[in-house]
């Protein structure tokens, strides 16, 4: 329930989901909320929220349901890399490329998406089919060299799409009032969470029966019903012109971009080379090294799901705090893995710490701005950490001659991710909510 309405005013009827048909995410519609006579800070803030016009909203069921897809085709590389790399014989800086096509691309992707964010849905669909299909192509294709070309497009074209689906998704969902607005980010990020989960285990499917394209095909026929059912919802009421970014919006626009960065970038790294790591120390085949994959994917459901519970009780800063220092201390211990079952729970902690901090990273960052429409640039940073990190462990591990080594990489990258988020609120100016009467803790 939100907030009481200032004395005086009739309270209207609650709007749930993510319609926002004229009248306000905190229940009041637009006249109301211009004759409060105070709150002047709380006003604006709702009254900028609010559509100028009447606008097709994406119900949130369908946001939640390409999320499986996104999820699905963002880890994709992950249990893909050791089947290709035997199949074309890949060295682990060239099986980074494919980090580095698909995420750059989202990078990109992120930027345009906010300008707007309905019309970004079925692009972002259709992109994904064509990358999918482009993928399916290259798994048929027998020359090493061309296959490689013809595959780094398909991930191209599938960072494209995720950059406009993700991004748009994330800041549709992040309208929702303060009080559950981390919540409905952890429960949209919970489907992301279920897609990433199924993926390694079609993938070793695909695998068993030596035929990778039908799972590419069942990815690709997904990716076309959401691009018709996102259609209809392409109209857009007129947008009021985003307002100039300020001092204070800047710094934690840089603040949040950092951190954010950091932790795509760590995330991306260990669920994309562990099925890798897997496989050359503790001796696991490759479908079951795949299968690791799933592991960490399925810890870091996990911890969502925990999350969204724990917001119940505890606050934001609480549960991003001890999910990082636990994350932290799982990826040390696979710096130095002293068995295959040290490994795997070593990969199922870090997983399932991991699983809060980015919809919580955004809801925080979301909080502090004046207008979300000036974040693009910083789920671009996201997906820069999505492309850098990975490629830097791959790097790392070509001239040390040890990936267990590389995983210095990520574990530093954590600490500095802690730091900051322990550091929030003595760093950055006080946010909006805190402005108008509410703490943001």
């Amino acid at each position: 329930m939100g907030p009481a309405p200032p004395t005086g005013m009739l309270r209207m009827r609650p709007v749930t989901g993510i319609r926002t048909h004229g009248t306000g995410w905190m229940g009041w519609n637009k006249a109301e909320i211009a004759l409060w006579p105070d709150a002047t800070q709380r006003k604006r803030r709702l009254l900028q929220r609010m559509p100028a016009t009447r606008t097709k909203e994406p119900p949130f069921a369908l946001l939640c349901f390409g999320f499986v897809i996104c999820g699905i085709v963002t880890v994709l590389p992950g249990p893909l890399l050791p089947v290709l790399a035997e199949r074309w014989g890949l060295r682990d800086v060239q099986s980074g490329t494919f980090f580095v096509a698909e995420f750059a691309a989202s990078m990109v992707a992120a930027i345009l998406s906010p300008r707007r964010m309905r019309w970004s849905l079925p692009r972002g669909y259709a992109l994904l089919t064509v990358g999918v299909l482009t993928l399916a192509i290259a798994a048929r294709t027998m020359l090493p060299s061309l296959a490689n070309d013809v595959a780094l497009g398909g991930f191209t074209l599938i960072g494209l799409g995720i950059g406009l689906s993700v991004t748009a998704t994330n800041l549709l969902v992040g309208k929702a009032p303060e009080g559950i607005r981390a919540q409905r980010l952890s429960t949209v990020n919970l489907w992301w969470g279920i897609g990433a989960v199924a993926c390694p285990w079609l993938v070793a499917g695909a695998e068993h029966v030596t035929d990778l394209r039908l799972f590419l095909a069942l990815i690709a026929f997904c990716s076309v019903l959401m691009f018709i059912l996102m259609l209809p919802l392409r109209e857009e009421g007129r947008q009021l012109a985003r307002r100039r970014i300020r001092g204070a919006d800047l710094w934690v626009l840089v603040y949040f971009a950092v951190l954010l960065f950091l932790y795509v970038g760590v995330e991306n790294t260990v669920g994309g080379w562990i099925a890798t790591y897997a496989n050359r120390f503790s001796g696991m085949t490759l479908p079951s090294s795949s299968l690791m994959v799933s592991v960490f994917w399925l810890a870091l459901l996990g911890g969502r799901a925990a999350g969204t519970m724990a917001l119940r009780r505890l606050s934001e800063r609480a549960v991003l705090a001890f999910s990082l220092g636990l994350s932290l201390v799982a990826v040390t211990m696979l710096i130095t893995p002293r068995s295959a079952a040290a490994m795997v729970a070593a990969v199922a902690i870090a997983g399932f710490g991991f699983g809060p901090v980015f919809p919580l990273g955004v809801s925080r960052l979301l909080g502090r701005v004046s207008d979300d429409r000036n974040t693009g640039w910083v789920f671009a940073t996201c997906a820069g950490g999505g492309a850098v990190l990975p490629w830097l462990t791959g790097l790392f591990s070509t001239q040390t001659g040890s990936l267990r080594i590389s995983f210095a990489v990520p574990a530093v990258a954590l600490a500095v991710i802690l730091l900051l988020a322990l550091g929030e609120n003595a760093v950055l100016p006080a946010p909006e909510e805190e402005a108008a009467g509410q703490r943001m803790l």
